[in-house]
């Protein structure tokens, strides 16, 4: 086992390694320098506000004296307040999504397959969440001399704040687009937290109560949560959905250790595409966090160090998980089930492991109802009022508070009608999960870096673009077919 994470860790740091040889044209250099968008001569800035849309944008009126100040002060080194270390840890606690129970079960479905699907989707999201953020970005050359000596300086100005920005920026209503598919996104997510703590609620506590019962249980019980206002009321249960995370994660893991002996690599599956294209897309919507990389770039105290911190990051991110997917799986061989605490023998530790990972999802399902209440207010929809108030400081509107419980009861909605975890977890990965995370990245860089990239980077994203496409389908296709036929069973049982 040591092995295969020395040789998993030696291949997927070569395959980093070379990707950034290929686009080394792209990135900064020591004589690059960063400054902010060049918008000193406007009146107007465009701003990034999470209190106002996930990925809205927010017109904040200035006086010409207001921006060259701010402008003096944004250009100073160590503008953010994260180091690297905190930047990295945000980004890897958003790849451990809701589907971490469930990568075991993908082993199960894609075997080897989906061992590889992880590494390759963690490799080409490095490189998505880069050049993700060099799209914030507009290089120009400044001609300088020295010692009577002509020399050039490309002057980096950031003239994009989020990723709907650069959406927008590449095809007028793109934003919009990009919005309302982070808001299925998100009402999946929130759907699925509440699939999950209901099965696991149930398998944890024999009590003759139904999923149903529970899940309308953890409905009442996180009402309360939509009175609160801003993140920061929130940031609390987040810290412990990750402390409750971190302590899932370890028991799994020594676990399977503990069990060796069960362990035989020969029961690996062999390839079959309807399964694996189940498995990718669930692989896929577990994965994506590109939506996160422009503020934790913002964030970044010394920005000089985003692409080292998003190498390490997704290489440790990619080891553990797929030591951890590895592990369980032949642990449990052929038996593995859809939540591997499924797996694990009655007791304290199976028990514990299950409401670790309950507290984790209604913990977390708080910070989606957030976002997708910001998304919906960013979409400036004429049919609804905004759900903010006019005045920072007041209480929002009774309207807001009346629409958040409705979001609330149509998450349980879903959840009642779609009660098949993986199956749309899977369905939204594939719809989703190859747009957002491997197209539009590519797409985007192309435009606007056009004239400035080699034929290897150009055939390099298509490649990207090209996968994202296959895998995309393919996934979009059996997962529906999947999801139909469940349904259908249900209905004539």
């Amino acid at each position: 086992m040591g092995a295969f994470g020395s040789s998993l860790m030696a291949s997927m740091s070569m395959g980093m390694s070379s990707m950034a040889g290929i686009f080394r044209s792209s990135e900064p250099a020591d004589n690059i320098a960063l400054v902010n968008r060049d918008q000193l001569e406007q009146q107007t800035k465009y701003t990034y506000d999470m209190q106002n849309g996930v990925n809205g944008l927010v017109k904040h009126e200035e006086d010409s004296s207001q921006v060259d100040e701010r402008a003096a002060e944004e250009t100073r080194p160590g503008e953010g307040t994260s180091s690297v270390w905190q930047a990295g840890w945000n980004v890897g606690n958003c790849m451990q999504g809701i589907g971490i129970l469930s990568l075991p079960y993908t082993v199960m479905m894609g075997g080897s397959a989906a061992l590889v699907t992880m590494a390759i989707v963690l490799l080409i999201g490095s490189y998505t969440s880069k050049i993700l953020v060099r799209c914030m970005y507009n290089e120009e050359e400044q001609p300088d001399s020295e010692d009577g000596e002509r020399i050039s300086t490309v002057i980096r100005r950031k003239a994009r704040n989020t990723y709907a920005e650069i959406a927008e920026e590449c095809y007028p209503g793109g934003g919009r687009l990009l919005n309302i598919m982070q808001l299925i996104d998100m009402v999946v997510v929130a759907t699925l937290y509440l699939e999950m703590a209901g099965s696991l609620l149930v398998d944890t506590f024999p009590l003759n109560v139904s999923t149903l019962a529970w899940m309308i249980i953890c409905t009442v019980f996180l009402i309360p949560t939509v009175f609160f206002k801003t993140l920061t009321n929130i940031s609390w249960l987040s810290l412990v959905a990750l402390i409750s995370l971190i302590l899932m994660f370890s028991s799994v893991i020594i676990y399977s250790v503990d069990n060796t002996v069960r362990w035989d690599i020969s029961s690996m599956p062999g390839f079959q595409i309807r399964s694996f294209s189940l498995s990718s897309s669930i692989i896929l919507f577990n994965f994506g966090c590109q939506f996160l990389v422009p503020s934790v770039e913002e964030s970044l105290k010394d920005k000089s160090k985003f692409d080292v911190m998003v190498n390490w990051t997704y290489l440790i991110t990619g080891v553990l998980t797929i030591a951890y997917s590895f592990f369980a799986y032949l642990t449990f061989g052929d038996n593995t089930k859809e939540f591997i605490t499924y797996n694990m023998d009655i007791g304290l530790l199976q028990s514990s492991v299950s409401l670790m990972f309950v507290v984790k999802s209604l913990l977390s399902y708080p910070l989606m109802i957030f976002l997708i209440v910001n998304t919906i207010d960013a979409l400036h929809l004429s049919c609804l009022p905004s759900c903010y108030p006019v005045r920072e400081g007041d209480s929002p509107s009774a309207w807001a508070y009346l629409f958040r419980v409705v979001l609330v009861f149509c998450t349980l909605l879903i959840a009642v009608v779609i009660p098949y975890f993986t199956l749309l977890m899977g369905f939204t990965g594939s719809l989703t999960a190859p747009w957002l995370d491997f197209i539009f990245p590519c797409v985007f860089y192309m435009k606007l870096k056009k004239n400035k990239l080699g034929w290897l980077e150009i055939a390099a994203n298509w490649g990207v673009i090209v996968v994202g496409l296959i895998g995309g389908i393919l996934g979009l296709v059996y997962s529906a077919i999947s999801l139909a036929e469940a349904i259908g069973k249900d209905m004539l049982s």
